[in-house]
This record gives structure tokens, sequence and C-alpha cells, in this order.
């Protein structure tokens, strides 16, 4: 479960935080920089353009 410390630091809501007072902007950017590089943990993906026309069609189709 996430804690409100590191609430403050989500990405998602940093920036605001930051304005609002709630986490300086020096600490974040630390914290971001202490961060692992995770880029040899990745897996890549393909799609051929037609699955993905066909996805995005049936996606179109739920949202009307």
């Amino acid at each position: 479960m996430t804690t409100k410390q590191e609430f403050l630091f989500d990405k998602r809501v940093a920036e605001r935080n930051i304005e609002r007072g709630l986490l300086d902007a020096k600490v974040y950017e630390k914290s971001i920089a202490s961060l692992p590089d995770r880029a040899d943990n990745v897996a890549l993906t393909s799609y051929d353009d037609e699955a993905a026309d066909e996805l995005a069609d049936a996606s179109n189709d739920e949202t009307e």
C-alpha cells in the first residue's frame, strides 16, 4: 500500500505538490536521480498495423 510520503513523490502529482509547498523541488530531483535505471528490464513488443487499427476501431465503438 502506498504511504502518504510516497504519494508526495508520485510523478503524476509531484509538480502540484511542489507548487503547494508540500514537496521541495530539490528533494524531488534528488529522489528521481537516485532511482535505479531499469532500461535493461524491458520487453520489446511489436504489432501489425491492421491489428492496431482493429483495436482502435473497437475502442471507438465502445465510446459512441
